[in-house]
């Protein structure tokens, strides 16, 4: 009798699942049990699916932020092995070959319809389990362009050597999954806790929002098919118009504020059954307790925060001071970035990390750029510890996104853009803080691009979104290659004063060539696999 083995069920009954009987509580512990026994047991198929939400990737150490023009760490590693483009088909600190994963879901939902689960039940669970397998599916596709697309759970008799799809036809296998989930799932679970970890018709649909953007953006749109954008411009405005979410009134605590009108899909935790150490990571090293200091801010993200008046610092009637830098600034600068003398943490004591200061630039695990990452940190928490010690949750996808994401769609599909677009852009904006927080008007197409992209920068920043968006837009050879990115080293004088010189802080250049935009398939699936053909250039 075939056995799965169930692992790693980091279940948190208030967002993911319903409480479990005292019979179920009560049994003897295994590590492996018959899959006839599963699909007889309503609360072992709860857990099943739970186990495959726990497969949705959530808080990244730190690798995807400090691989762009957001940050760099002391730490060197995997991130500066990518920087410097050292990173090749047997390894590649960014792979996600996920068909372990995919296997969990294809065996529940071959299962699920001889289970002994109740109608709306098993098509609740059957649209989670398919929102997930395409989860699954994007996550690879958005890596490596089209893969191996495989619904039933393989036995070794069957046929391993499973050929690539194209990256047309896997986006048309993960919109086709989502598209039925959507149809299969319900509007709510009755708890606004459940319906942010717990997939629903509107989450489902929002993150179509998201693959569609995707597929019509030039990396996986070479013809520029006007179609997908305005098919992306729809799927979003669905969303936008359910009126189902909204943006929080509070940008510093969209993270502290759990479960907020914000969240749309959210990897949930709770202290002492799943912790993080999202607030560890970003103590300078003199409040540090086994980690720090992970996030570095690069000059060129400081720089991109406007002022409070919506002006660029470039634009000599902005009012920025290059002798007082950090004042009257984008509120999102102070709730995103700590800088010298920053107030910062439950000690209520400034960071200062001038030369030779306290938590100084340079200094042996502090930060190397005399920045640190302040955003959806709890400054309120005495418990981090490393890796753990945090429970805000990892919200995946939000309604600002789904805003600036069919601001994006909408501006490509027309000749200029409409007052929708105005509207989604500055929305944020307001929300920010910005005044005045709209845009000129009179936007070229060409100028509301950088508009939008220039407010995904700062508002979805240390998000995992920018990686994503530099390559799917295929500006990361002109944003990222042969760059040297900026540190602030400040000199504190006798009188108090401060200077500040920026110098660069990689060493090296920066390494994005084209080939990167798609990865290398991983070597030891290739061995594996002889009809996985690698991408260009690998």
């Amino acid at each position: 009798m075939k056995k799965l083995h169930i692992i790693s069920l980091l279940i948190i009954a208030s967002s993911i699942t319903g409480s479990c009987n005292k019979d179920f509580l009560d049994r003897e512990s295994k590590t492996t049990i018959p899959e006839d026994k599963i699909f007889n047991d309503p609360a072992l198929i709860q857990l099943f699916v739970n186990n495959i939400y726990a497969d949705v990737p959530s808080f990244d150490h730190d690798l995807y932020d400090n691989i762009t023009d957001e940050s760099r760490n002391f730490w060197g590693g995997a991130p500066r092995n990518v920087v410097q483009g050292q990173w090749f088909a047997d390894n590649n600190p960014m792979d996600y070959w996920a068909y372990e994963a995919v296997r969990r879901t294809n065996m529940f939902l071959t299962k699920v319809d001889g289970s002994v689960l109740e109608d709306d039940e098993k098509a609740s669970l059957t649209g989670q389990v398919k929102f997930l397998r395409a989860k699954l599916y994007f996550d690879m596709v958005k890596r490596y362009g089209g893969v191996p697309i495989i619904t039933e759970p393989q036995d070794l008799d069957d046929d391993l050597f499973v050929k690539r799809a194209t990256t047309d036809e896997s986006f048309e296998f993960i919109i086709k999954e989502i598209e039925e989930a959507i149809d299969l799932l319900p509007e709510t679970y009755g708890d606004r806790s459940v319906d942010v970890g717990k997939i629903n018709k509107h989450s489902a649909k929002a993150f179509l929002g998201r693959v569609w953007l995707f597929r019509a953006s030039p990396l996986y749109n070479p013809g520029n098919e006007v179609s997908r954008w305005e098919t992306a411009a729809a799927v979003n405005k669905e969303v936008i118009e359910s009126d189902v979410y909204r943006l929080h009134n509070d940008f510093r605590r969209i993270m502290l504020d759990k479960n907020n009108e914000e969240e749309i899909f959210s990897v949930q935790f709770l202290k002492t059954l799943r912790e993080h150490g999202w607030d560890s990571w970003a103590m300078p090293d003199s409040r540090s307790r086994q980690d720090a200091s992970r996030r570095s801010p690069v000059q060129e993200f400081v720089d991109a925060f406007e002022m409070k008046n919506g002006k660029s610092i470039n634009d000599p009637t902005s009012g920025y001071d290059p002798a007082d830098p950090y004042v009257n600034r984008d509120p999102r600068f102070d709730a995103t970035l700590i800088v010298n003398g920053s107030v910062f943490g439950f000690q209520g004591l400034p960071v200062y990390t001038y030369v030779g200061g306290t938590d100084g630039i340079n200094i042996p695990y502090q930060t190397v750029t005399g920045y640190l990452m302040r955003k959806g940190t709890d400054e309120a928490n005495q418990d981090y510890y490393g890796g753990s010690g945090s429970d805000q949750n990892w919200i995946e996808l939000r309604f600002a996104e789904v805003l600036l994401n069919y601001a994006e769609a909408k501006n490509e599909a027309l000749a200029a853009p409409d007052q929708t677009v105005y509207d989604a852009v500055e929305k944020i904006r307001e929300r920010a803080g910005l005044n005045p927080y709209q845009l000129p008007a009179g936007l070229t197409k060409e100028q509301m691009r950088e508009k939008i992209r220039h407010e995904r920068y700062i508002e979805l920043s240390f998000e995992q979104k920018r990686y994503w968006d530099l390559r799917r837009w295929k500006t990361a050879v002109s944003v990222l290659n042969g760059k040297q990115f900026g540190a602030m080293y400040i000199t504190k004088h006798d009188n108090g004063s401060y200077t500040y010189e920026v110098k660069p802080v990689d060493g090296v250049p920066c390494v994005f060539q084209e080939k990167m935009y798609f990865m290398p398939i991983p070597q030891r699936e290739l061995e594996k696999n002889p009809e996985l053909i690698q991408n260009d250039d690998w």
